[in-house]
């Protein structure tokens, strides 16, 4: 039994996400990773993502890991015979061979994320760009939002901050949180030791609320103190959010 790692990188516009259903294997990135190894390898391989990818969002490092018995397969052929089959929105970065122990999953030390807003006054309109980032109508205070973000930094129980009901464990470490400018884009950048169910795209939503002067800063120190749902903001959309890196 051997056990690779390989990353990946994709543009999840067309996908439903990365976990797989039994409607729409073809439409996940798992499903699309599955297929391919098992005409490879001709027997049944499951996929395992580090992070299980909402519909629409990219990636530009995403770690999988699998493991495939009796093969003589070396990563450099994994590699090749991927990048034969997959289709264009799909991307093979490297392929390593594992201790059979690795799981890509469960020994995560970091996850990070970015989102991507585009300025109501920015001197241009999106481009090439559009496609991957949420363009404002409306003028956002970034300082607001700087101070808000701070409030999230640290150990707390995000559990309102997601759209899942019951979790086996709501508390993460919030390692960085950063709210940054360029002439055309609020840039929000989110490190922690783990999300929840939707948690990034809350805690962006919440930040935007907070930047249109719809919240104030306070109702997130309220969420964390009362577990009220209606003290965050709204879920942000998934196409501006990208997975950036994982950290073992």
């Amino acid at each position: 039994m051997k056990n690779f790692k390989m990353t990946i990188a994709y543009d999840g516009r067309r996908y439903k996400g990365f976990r797989k259903t039994k409607q729409n294997d073809d439409k996940t990135i798992q499903g699309k990773l599955e297929m391919i190894l098992n005409k490879m390898c001709e027997q049944e391989i499951e996929v395992i993502a580090a992070v299980n990818t909402d519909a629409g969002v990219h990636a530009k490092k995403q770690v999988v890991n699998f493991k495939i018995e009796d093969t003589k397969l070396k990563p450099r052929d994994i590699k090749k015979y991927f990048e034969e089959f997959l289709p264009d929105d799909i991307v093979v970065i490297k392929v390593e061979e594992e201790e059979e122990r690795f799981h890509s999953r469960y020994m995560i030390k970091t996850i990070t994320y970015e989102y991507r807003l585009w300025k109501k006054d920015a001197p241009v309109r999106a481009l090439f760009e559009r496609q991957y980032v949420k363009q404002m109508d409306e003028m956002l205070n970034i300082h607001t939002m700087q101070d808000a973000a701070k409030l999230l930094i640290g150990e707390h129980d995000f559990a309102n901050f997601s759209t899942k009901s019951k979790a086996n464990n709501t508390i993460k470490n919030m390692v960085d949180l950063n709210v940054s400018e360029n002439d055309n884009e609020i840039i929000i950048t989110m490190k922690a030791n783990g999300f929840l169910l939707n948690m990034e795209r809350i805690i962006v939503g919440t930040l935007v609320q907070i930047g249109l002067a719809q919240r104030k800063k306070e109702s997130i120190t309220e969420a964390f103190n009362t577990k009220k749902k209606d003290v965050v903001g709204h879920k942000a959309m998934g196409h501006a959010l990208c997975l950036t890196d994982i950290e073992y």
